[in-house]
């Protein structure tokens, strides 16, 4: 859509985005371009973002703790522990709402009620510093458009801890911690089942059994390491892979409230990886291992004037990032700040693979050269009362960035929406790419009881973009309402709207994802006597289903409900 929604419609009631059920489903976010095939799989891409990349393809020490797929546009479960408390998470898609009775009464066709997602767990309290956790989660979401194929590859519906329906991700895990004054030591082990989708567009199954992980935490130093014992199943035991790895990371300097303090800061950390693969393990890493050294650096000169940075190398790969940002003294009721910042790399994630082997076709992960994209920004805030204001705008520059060199494309016609996977390699777009965005919020507040607010936005985005892996929505708007009643109940809303966006290289024809309007809503009960909370959230509904990622599940409106005591 390339007519510009008109501003005024920013300006009705709206509130934050609310959250989802699990990590990975970005698709509740208003203020970019988020598309989801699956929890282990989103382009989560924000306005202020700058570049045509998703987020989750750049690396940054503040990932140290994100784990390492091979595919970069991934989230991944997390292992990083809860606050002391109980909780309890069920829910379900439950298809159009819209249509719900339509698909009910049609023969041989299954119950728009359809996938599920589980999740229980318990942090304990501390005795004399030591405490316990376990946790299990699995999201069925988005899986049963790609069932069948996926069937065939492991031979079984019930590729999960926990009953059928083939989860993209299902997980156990359990340990313990124990937390000083001064430092927290924590240690997980657990079983995981997790679909990956490579860059030729395959869903892919790995098995961890186990999987375990150490963490370590004082003010001065940060560790985490982890062992994987992996395997993958290609076509039904017939094509197995192991792969037994070793990754981690160590940093040495001062926590980012610690770096607030100090007038600067200097750390040095270093992340790795190694593996031992046997059989017929479908990605590779180049001499099994990789070593990343890095140094980051922040300065506070001024209380207003800030510089910060990474600067790393592998001696295969080459990345940094730095930015500068000034605010200004408050002028006629105005805050502001302006900023600029920089990303020069030789890849967007110097931790990723370096190959993904698809029949007798290796598919090059990496390529020469470097991409550099520069940044600048401004943002400006209000309160006049009850009244609350917000602009920002942004400009940005690219050049070299990553893109897909696309030799061949096949078909799996097994499917009621064929899958097409794709031959190639990692290449670059060496010419400039540029763009800007701006965007507006208002919102109005009544002491803590009630707040409305909204924000619309736009992006406009020139270079070769047919070049691009995903051209992202130009245009967003988001209209709500939040409630604090009694301090004990809690009501939001959010209507949404993301105009089209589009993948360009995993099919034939661009694969265009169709703007649509959504509604969100959740319901919070709180207890404070007892520490309880109860919460029901619905997601996705009143809007059209869409497929958001070639070779993902259908959209669906989703229901959940959450039940949390804390200690």
């Amino acid at each position: 859509m390339k007519k510009l929604i008109p501003f005024f419609a920013a300006f009705s009631c709206a509130f934050a985005d609310i959250a989802p059920e699990t990590e990975g489903m970005m698709d509740t976010r208003t203020d970019g371009t988020y598309l989801t095939a699956s929890p282990t799989f989103v382009f989560d891409r924000s306005s202020k973002q700058g570049g045509i990349h998703s987020a989750s393809e750049e690396w940054t020490p503040e990932k140290l703790r994100y784990r390492l797929f091979v595919n970069r546009i991934s989230e991944t479960p997390s292992w990083t522990p809860h606050e002391p408390s109980v909780w309890l998470s069920v829910g379900n898609e439950i298809g159009d709402l819209m249509y719900q009775d339509a698909r009910m009464s049609r023969a041989h066709e299954s119950s728009p009620n359809r996938t599920p997602m589980l999740e229980a767990g318990f942090r304990s309290k501390s005795y004399s510093g030591l405490w316990a956790t376990a946790r299990y989660f699995q999201v069925d979401h988005y899986s049963k458009s790609t069932m069948n194929t996926r069937a065939k590859m492991v031979g079984t519906t019930s590729y999960s801890i926990f009953g059928e329906n083939l989860p993209f991700f299902s997980t156990a895990y359990a340990g313990l911690g124990y937390t000083h004054s001064s430092f927290e030591a924590v240690m997980l082990a657990g079983h995981e089942y997790i679909w990956e989708m490579g860059e030729s567009g395959r869903w892919i199954p790995v098995e961890y059994k186990p999987r375990a992980e150490a963490r370590f935490d004082a003010c001065y130093l940060h560790a985490t390491f982890a062992f994987e014992n992996a395997e993958y199943t290609l076509l039904k035991d017939k094509t197995v892979g192991n792969r037994k790895e070793f990754n981690g990371s160590v940093k040495l300097g001062e926590d980012s409230l610690a770096q607030k303090k100090r007038m600067w800061n200097l750390a040095l950390g270093v992340a790795f990886r190694a593996v031992d693969d046997s059989g017929a393990v479908p990605f590779g890493i180049k001499d099994d291992y990789v070593v990343f050294p890095f140094l980051e650096v922040s300065l506070n000169p001024t209380k207003r004037l800030q510089f910060a940075g990474f600067i790393g190398t592998s001696g295969r790969e080459f990345a940094s990032k730095d930015s500068v940002n000034l605010s200004f003294p408050e002028f006629s009721g105005v805050n502001a700040n302006v900023g600029f910042k920089n990303h020069i790399a030789s890849t967007l994630n110097p931790l990723g693979e370096d190959y993904e082997y698809f029949g007798s076709d290796t598919i090059h992960l990496r390529t020469d050269g470097l991409m550099q994209l520069h940044r600048a920004y401004a943002d400006l805030r209000s309160r006049i009362q009850f009244i609350e204001l917000g602009m920002n705008f942004g400009g940005w520059i690219e050049k070299g960035a990553e893109t897909f060199d696309v030799k061949s494309r096949k078909k799996d016609a097994t499917e009621k929406r064929p899958l097409v996977y794709r031959t190639g390699d990692v290449d670059r777009i060496d010419s400039w790419i540029r763009g800007i965005s701006g965007e507006a919020e208002v919102a109005l507040h009544y002491e803590k009881m009630l707040s409305l607010s909204a924000r619309a936005g736009f992006e406009r985005i020139e270079g070769s973009e047919e070049r691009f892996e995903v051209n992202p929505a130009e245009e967003w708007v988001s209209i709500g309402a939040y409630w604090n009643l009694w301090n004990r109940f809690f009501v939001e809303h959010s209507w949404s709207y993301r105009s089209d966006a589009q993948w360009n290289l995993r099919t034939e024809d661009p694969f265009v994802v169709k703007g649509s309007w959504y509604w969100n809503a959740s319901l919070t009960q709180n207890f404070p006597a007892y520490g309880l909370s109860l919460k029901a959230t619905l997601i996705h509904s009143l809007g059209k289903s869409l497929t958001m990622v070639p070779n993902g599940g259908e959209d669906l409106t989703r229901f959940f409900c959450n039940i949390v005591k804390t200690f």
